[in-house]
């Protein structure tokens, strides 16, 4: 299954498209312009094809119209010695009519519009007539269509050429053809040529013939363009809105020069239909189907060669990332030379980067295990020493001497606390706040001398990581204010005595520690807390500072309240703030 690579900006692919426009630009360019010359080829071809089947339509009036032309300009001619005798001029006429020729009557018409002779028919007068009106405002040869003309019905074209005699006008000869004759074009049903219209035009825009009725004739015309124009545009085709609002496409073809023309009238899907070549159109697409082919065998072959190796090569790299060891080598299916090469990097980079993680394990267990061994003999020699400062103790001979002992003995056994907590905890970088504070209670609770059962220690701690600098500072703290409490504890009315030890994190990174003791009936003999030295109040400024702490006593009518606020420790060790000079021996002491 291939994965098709996402489309995304600044991506492989899209610049791989991008390029491949391009590098099939020019192609592009070349194709277009010869596919536009084709179709442009195709498109006067099939104009001219249209233009032709004009000229077929026009041929048969051309002959019919350029007969009549000639037979008027004849009989004009042989009119001329039988102008006076009106017997011979109609037999003339008569003789004219019996030919061959496909005409139905011919006259002889004076320039005031009366019929002088005539091949059959009564004599009249033809001077309201459009023939005559138009032969007279015309001095050349002329072509209308005029109905009940010397007595026929239907609508005849009737051919009119001037008869002079030294320059002057005599008349007129006039000849009728008939109209369903002329009418005979192409695009009737059965020509074979349905749906395409054909009409004669003469230059004073005149419909002479149509291969429909008359009265539609004119609605498949030109719209815009005059009728008289036609003429003048012999051997052009255009596209046009015809007068019912529907474009068609038109051609002219010549009759008369400059007096008669065939124009044909095609519906316009007719005549795109002969232009639309699909060859034509495939050659339009090609462009299009050269970029998709060029883009689709690039993605590909960028698929092939690329992407996969690539996703391989950044699926191991995932995984190494994440930890996973157990397959790191890479394998790639049949990659390229700079992909394999890369491939062989990444293995050796495997290789190398195991094997140091591998010893850096090594090395960290081994720190770990002699650090763990170092905090040990500290706890066992911190033991030894307060075993030590026990036995000397006992051999004291003054209370004093007893009581000091047994204070040093009590910070001993503290810090060994610590050390004992640091030997225990997984993290030796850091010591949990429950336990360390626990361990300091139950250590001094089981040195205080005469409190036994009747003292009440309560406990509600947070749990903190600290700092092996905090951890040290604030077991000494605590070590010296529990010290404190025991001595000065006392039982309330109607109560017991009780100490009470909290640590809660009041704010984000900020700590409080608590402890409180009740006052009242003294629980220790008199000469255990009568000679306070003060040393164990400097001690505790001192280790508070350290911690950058805040401290806050206060004494209510049955409980006394020493509280302790400092920041959590981020970590790392935080700074050691400078001591005063005075409380140099107490930092020497807790060091």
């Amino acid at each position: 299954m291939i994965n098709i690579p996402r489309l995304q900006s600044g991506g492989l692919l899209m610049r791989l498209a991008a390029l491949m426009t391009v590098a099939l630009l020019p192609l592009g360019m070349i194709a277009v312009y010869q596919t536009n010359a084709v179709v442009n080829e195709a498109t006067r071809l099939s104009h001219a094809s249209l233009q032709a089947r004009t000229e077929r339509a026009a041929a048969r009036q051309r002959e019919l119209l350029q007969r009549a032309g000639g037979a008027t300009e004849g009989l004009a001619a042989s009119i001329l010695p039988v102008l006076d005798d009106p017997a011979g001029c109609s037999e003339l006429m008569r003789t004219f009519t019996q030919g061959p020729n496909p005409f139905t009557f011919a006259a002889f018409l004076t320039p005031d519009g009366r019929v002088d002779c005539a091949s059959a028919g009564t004599l009249e007068w033809v001077s309201e007539k459009w023939l005559s009106r138009k032969a007279q405002e015309s001095a050349r040869l002329t072509f209308a269509v005029d109905r009940g003309l010397l007595g026929s019905e239907g609508p005849q074209l009737v051919a009119t050429s001037p008869v002079q005699r030294g320059g002057v006008l005599l008349g007129y000869i006039a000849i009728a053809i008939p109209h369903q004759l002329v009418g005979s074009l192409p695009g009737n049903p059965g020509s074979g040529d349905e749906g395409i219209q054909y009409f004669t035009i003469d230059a004073e825009g005149e419909v002479l013939a149509a291969s429909l009725p008359m009265e539609k004739a004119r609605m498949v015309l030109p719209k815009t363009v005059p009728l008289n124009e036609l003429v003048n545009r012999a051997g052009d085709s255009f596209f046009e809105d015809a007068r019912t609002g529907q474009e068609r496409f038109f051609a002219v073809s010549r009759i008369l020069p400059g007096e008669v023309a065939v124009v044909g009238s095609w519906p316009v899907e007719d005549a795109m239909l002969v232009s639309s070549n699909p060859a034509s159109l495939m050659t339009l697409a090609f462009p299009v189907l050269m970029w998709l082919a060029g883009i689709a065998v690039a993605i590909f072959g960028l698929q092939q060669m690329v992407i996969r190796h690539l996703s391989a090569l950044r699926r191991a790299m995932r995984r190494y990332a994440l930890g996973e060891r157990e397959a790191p080598q890479l394998e790639l299916n049949a990659p390229p030379r700079e992909f394999e090469e890369a491939r062989q990097s990444f293995n050796r980079m495997v290789l190398i980067l195991s094997e140091a993680e591998r010893r850096r394990e090594l090395d960290l267990e081994e720190k770990t295990i002699l650090l763990r061994e170092v905090h040990h003999r500290v706890k066992n020699n911190l033991q030894l020493i307060a075993s030590i400062m026990n036995m000397q103790a006992r051999g004291a001979r003054t209370p004093e001497a007893r009581r000091m002992l047994s204070q040093l003995q009590r910070r001993v056994r503290g810090l060994a606390t610590i050390h004992r907590s640091l030997n225990t905890n997984p993290d030796v970088t850091t010591v949990g706040s429950r336990e360390l504070i626990k361990e300091l209670i139950g250590e001094i609770g089981s040195m205080a001398p005469g409190t036994g059962k009747a003292l009440n220690i309560e406990t509600d701690l947070a749990q903190a990581p600290l700092s092996q600098d905090q951890a040290v500072t604030l077991s000494m703290l605590v070590s010296e204010a529990m010290t404190n409490a025991i001595k000065y504890v006392g039982t309330p009315e109607n109560g017991r005595p009780e100490i009470r030890v909290t640590l809660r994190e009041t704010a984000p990174g900020w700590l409080e520690l608590e402890i409180s003791n009740t006052t009242g009936k003294p629980l220790l003999p008199e000469e255990e807390t009568s000679d306070g030295t003060g040393i164990g109040a400097r001690l505790m400024a001192a280790f508070a500072a350290h911690l950058d702490g805040q401290t806050e006593t206060r004494e209510t009518e049955d409980r006394f309240i020493y509280r302790l606020g400092f920041p959590a420790a981020e970590g790392a060790e935080p700074p050691r703030p400078s001591l005063p000079e005075q409380e140099c021996d107490a930092k020497a002491a807790a060091s």
